[in-house]
């Protein structure tokens, strides 16, 4: 061990003093058209071999020692450009990259893959969003997230749902944030819909394995979504109509005074189905009908950008959604209502400092509120009028307020590090009940009752390239959560290796230890978010992870092609799940404490392989994931080992795009396989019969075995889209898309129900027992889609 510090150290100051007089070229990588920042960029010297990629602002820094330099800058899609710079002091150039249809230069590609297979770490999927809203999704809206769910170790739950399962982790275990701000629920439409509209998104990075110590809080995943800045330099609008909704998007420079320094964006959406039933709606109103069901959803993305000098720059971004459904029925005189409604509110600011060329400083400030709002209400009718009888209102909700640090130093050309500091204040309001039935004061607010956290951590990376062949991170993150005067105190080693070979090929590996101070407890009823999240107590614990990684990349750069395949090892602690019969919205008269089953363990197996091809006129990509997800819980299943919620064995997608040389129209494909989730299902029914009456009087009990003990039927399905575009009279660009979701009609379960009658049929005293079955209910079929986008300036 001594040795190989010494051989540190000494490498690490022979590299510091072996050359005396260096220059430092900083700058950033923008986009020509719109002046958005191009986050990846590629900036490598030719003679020194020495390069770097844009941070996730396109700010770039590299340490020469010669007298001259020639810089090669390449994006993918983009056309490259070279510069040649005289050395004799400290530069800063700001370099713009144009938009361009065809395939980078070999020798670009070469130089570039050769960058990404050693800087890019283990289990980082970074799909640009062009090639992710290409992808053929239900009702014809793309949705990242449903997109990702086509990369290797990576799901979703339900037919149709939008929770991310990564990795044999729940939805809840995936730390998403927009704009460094976390969000706590990404579905539109019960799940149908992310949250995310692509209009309004930029970049989109999933961590899959070897996490960043900058992150932190969440046992599976970090998917990071930066939205956009807005075109600094034109003003543009884009209408977009679809069959459930319609969005549109404005954005340009905030005035000519600052005309390419700074920009705003807005982008709106919203649902067109209320329309669609207002018929029904209208029906029940007149009393011609028994029941009605509307629903409505809405979503605003906006930001703006400032750029004070070259040294500083500000940023404002803000979300807010919403979706509220209303179900009434009933007869003449008497009524019911249910009310359903969940959003989010997400803010953030944040200010880029450049310190020194070779000190990058990022300040933010973020906010996040999310809510869920379930309720019932009855009414009955007095001579011509309605009156409210009973009601029942639950409501959940969490909110963050959050302050973080950080900064990029590049002390030498082959060390990076990244340090800095976050602060969270967290309020959970798990349960706040109103009600017209009668409940104890003092046990309404012992249910009631809000709880405060407050989560500090503090982290440090270290990137070093001590050669052109190897690579690290080593990072270590300290976290300290405070709740109810009790103070967990926990540290999250994270090292990450990439080692380039011959041949373009790379070896790569990582550990992490993670862990989650926030727990959701999910009902998982059919279609409804029921997201409730609490926080760790000290009768709760916080969960936590550790997970080993390793993978090889082979790449394939004349034909644009990358495989890489991943095998990893997970292990979970300290989880929770609801007891068996327990549910928070059926048993609100006690704490969510007393209804859960504590100190859980897991365990996770998998291995991943993705063949990609990025260009060309067919691009697209084949993964293929294969895991073993299990979990252990002392009064659950008899303490024995069972599949986890989301085990699926075998994972298989397919997507291709063919896009013709004249670049008007593109036809896509996508194909996806999913072993059946397990699921557990009565196996046997106890029946007490009222006297003499086997068919209308008595009660039904449903007897249950070993958790999970059934596997609902292979999931699979079949879309495919086409999309042209043409000009218009008016010189605007116009856009039709037409598809098919569920191409070949597909049955996929949904959920599955038990169906039971009297065996045989009969009325007498001779029955013999009862008979069940088992029914699977499929709630998307062939489903044909069609969009307009229309640019209007």
């Amino acid at each position: 061990m001594n040795k190989l510090a010494i051989l540190f150290i000494f490498i690490f100051f022979s590299k510091s003093f072996g050359q005396t007089t260096r220059y430092n070229i900083s700058g950033f990588v923008t986009d020509a058209n719109t002046g958005e920042a191009l986050i990846g960029a590629s900036v490598f010297e030719e003679h020194s071999k020495a390069g770097q990629f844009t941070n996730k602002y396109g700010y770039f820094v590299l340490s020469l020692n010669q007298k001259s330099a020639q810089l090669k800058i390449s994006f993918i899609g983009y056309e490259s450009t070279i510069l040649s710079i005289n050395l004799n002091k400290d530069s800063t150039i700001y370099i713009a990259l144009s938009p361009k249809e065809q395939a980078l230069e070999e020798v670009i590609v070469k130089t570039t893959e050769q960058q990404k297979l050693q800087r890019t770490p283990i289990g980082v999927t970074s799909i640009p969003v062009a090639r992710l809203k290409e992808i053929p999704i239900l009702f014809g809206e793309s949705d990242i997230l449903k997109a990702l769910a086509m990369t290797p170790g990576v799901s979703t739950g339900n037919e149709g749902t939008s929770g991310l399962l990564v990795r044999g982790g729940s939805p809840d275990q995936n730390l998403i944030l927009i704009d460094d701000a976390t969000v706590y629920n990404a579905s539109h439409l019960f799940g149908l819909v992310s949250i995310f509209n692509t209009d309004a998104i930029k970049n989109v990075s999933l961590y899959k394995a070897g996490f960043p110590a900058q992150y932190g809080g969440r046992l599976s995943s970090v998917l990071d979504i930066s939205m956009k800045e807005g075109n600094n330099r034109k003003k543009k609008q884009e209408l977009t109509i679809g069959l459930i909704g319609s969005k549109i998007l404005f954005e340009g420079p905030l005035s000519q005074k600052y005309w390419g320094k700074s920009s705003y964006m807005v982008s709106a959406r919203t649902s067109t189905l209320t329309p669609i039933l207002l018929p029904a709606i209208i029906a029940f109103k007149l009393g011609k009908a028994e029941n009605s069901f509307n629903y409505w959803l809405y979503d605003i993305n906006a930001k703006i950008n400032h750029q004070i000098n070259k040294k500083t720059q500000v940023f404002a971004s803000i979300y807010h959604g919403n979706d509220f459904l209303i179900s009434q029925d009933g007869l003449v005189n008497d009524r019911g209502k249910v009310n359903l409604n969940w959003g989010n509110l997400i803010s953030s600011v944040r200010l880029n400092y450049i310190i020194h060329p070779k000190v990058f400083l990022k300040a933010i400030g973020s906010f996040s509120d999310y809510h869920y709002t379930l309720g019932s209400t009855s009414y009955q009718k007095e001579n011509t009028q309605w009156k409210e009888k009973d009601y029942l209102f639950n409501t959940s909700s969490i909110r963050d307020w959050s302050g973080k640090a950080s900064v990029e130093w590049f002390p030498l050309s082959f060390y990076q590090i990244k340090f800095g500091l976050e602060a969270t204040n967290h309020l959970y309001t798990p349960t706040s009940l109103r009600t017209s039935q009668p409940v104890f004061t003092d046990s309404l607010k012992k249910i009631t009752a809000a709880l405060t956290a407050n989560e500090y951590s503090v982290f440090i990376e270290n990137e070093l390239n001590f050669t052109k062949w190897l690579s690290t991170n080593i990072g270590l993150r300290q976290v300290f959560y405070r709740v109810r005067n009790n103070t967990f105190n926990r540290l999250e080693p994270r090292v990450s290796a990439n080692i380039l070979l011959p041949q373009h090929i790379a070896i790569k590996g990582g550990y992490s230890q993670m862990n989650q101070f926030i727990h959701l407890l999910s009902s998982n009823g059919v279609g409804f978010p029921n997201d409730v999240w609490v926080p760790s107590t000290d009768n709760i614990g916080p969960s936590n992870s550790e997970m080993f990684s390793v993978g090889l990349t082979k790449s394939f750069p004349k034909q644009h092609i990358e495989l890489t395949i991943e095998a990893y090892k997970k292990d979970f602690r300290n989880l929770i799940d609801y007891a068996d019969g327990k549910n928070l919205f059926s048993n609100f008269n006690t704490s969510w404490e007393n209804l859960i089953e504590k100190n859980g363990i897991g365990r996770v197996k998998g291995l991943e392989f993705f063949l990609n091809k990025a260009e060309g006129v067919l691009n697209g990509w084949i993964a293929y994931t294969y895991a073993k997800n299990e979990r252990k819980f002392t009064n659950i299943n008899d303490g024995n080992w069972y599949a986890a919620n989301f085990d699926r064995r075998h994972i298989i997608a397919i997507v291709l795009n063919y896009k013709p040389e004249n670049g008007r129209s593109s036809f896509n494909v996508s194909w996806n396989y999913q072993s059946g989730q397990p699921t557990t299902v009565p196996i046997a029914l106890a029946r007490y019969f009222l006297e003499r009456d086997f068919t209308l009087g008595g009660s039904v009990i449903e007897i249950y075995g070993n958790r999970n003990n059934y596997r609902m039927p292979a999931y699979h399905r079949l879309d495919i889209s086409y999309s042209f575009q043409w000009t218009t009279r008016r010189h605007r660009d116009a856009t039709l898309s037409l598809g098919i979701y569920n191409a070949y009609n597909r049955h996929n379960a949904y959920y599955l129900k038990t169906h039971w009658q009297p065996y045989p049929f009969a009325t007498s005293d001779s029955i013999k027992g009862i008979e069940n079955k088992l029914y699977q209910v499929g709630i998307i079929p062939f489903l044909p889609f069609v969009s307009y986008s229309l640019k209007l300036r």
